[in-house]
């Protein structure tokens, strides 16, 4: 009886909280660094270390999905020594990374979404979301959302039909002062922020992905596989350090480590 009690208090209060949390604050801005994001293009920065990349466009469906006041921002990007993808035919194609960038307007519920239910529509499969790390050149111990999954593919247009390859991708959020790759803890961050200082703060989604040859064999399945993936990290790490303003950044929630020895 006194548990049934407890759980409905508790149950009270929770939603009693919808009356405390004002509807709409200020904005604090993600801490993206502008310097470096042409926000009136909505290009990133195209040229980084060994990188090369080129501005996409999201699809009609991708905005349509997404409030009138989202920014988008998508390109792709690749290097001299990132694997080759090969078709059926025994052709190969510069394989690239692609990066979407989305950052949220007023209506956040509407502007960022759990990548997760995303690829399950665009068809992906076998997919397996665990958390990860990357560590970046300046010696920063990101906390990341890593996805690996299956789904078809073409890599040309000239295929004559897709082909099933595998993806990594790899994604996480940026707030105000916080970088998390949890949809949850962004979300309790959010409701810590508008109840605490009556502010809404803006978050930043950045998210990278890649595709890699399946093999006759597991082992060779798994000998693409970690070649992709080492070079998307590495791709997310430079990133990181040119959009993300560090100086903006509350460093408790991210990890100083040693810079890499070169």
């Amino acid at each position: 009886m006194k548990r049934n009690i407890f759980l409905f208090g508790f149950l009270l209060c929770g939603l009693s909280l919808m009356w405390v949390l004002p509807k709409r604050g200020t904005v604090a801005p993600s801490s993206l660094s502008m310097t470096e994001i042409n926000m009136e293009e909505k290009v990133p920065p195209l040229a980084f270390g060994e990188w090369e990349g080129f501005k996409t466009l999201p699809t009609e469906d991708e905005r349509k999905i997404l409030a009138s006041d989202t920014n988008f921002i998508k390109a792709r990007y690749t290097c001299k020594d990132f694997p080759f993808l090969e078709t059926t035919d025994e052709k190969i194609y510069q394989n690239v990374v692609s990066l979407s960038i989305v950052i949220s307007g007023h209506d956040i519920n509407n502007s960022i979404h759990r990548p997760e239910r995303c690829l399950v529509a665009q068809g992906h499969q076998e997919m397996l979301s665990l958390p990860s790390q990357i560590t970046t050149p300046q010696g920063r111990s990101l906390e990341v959302r890593k996805i690996s999954s299956r789904a078809n593919f073409r890599i040309t247009q000239n295929e004559p039909e897709n082909h099933q390859r595998g993806f990594i991708s790899y994604y996480y959020f940026v707030g105000h002062k916080r970088l998390t790759s949890s949809h949850w803890s962004r979300t309790l961050m959010d409701m810590q922020d508008r109840l605490m200082t009556g502010t809404d703060q803006q978050w930043s989604f950045i998210m990278v992905s890649a595709a890699h040859d399946l093999g006759a064999s597991a082992e060779e399945t798994e000998t693409h596989r970690r070649a992709v993936d080492k070079k998307i990290r590495q791709f997310l790490g430079e990133l990181t350090d040119r959009i993300v303003d560090w100086n903006q950044i509350d460093l408790s929630n991210v990890t100083p480590v040693s810079a890499p020895q070169h």
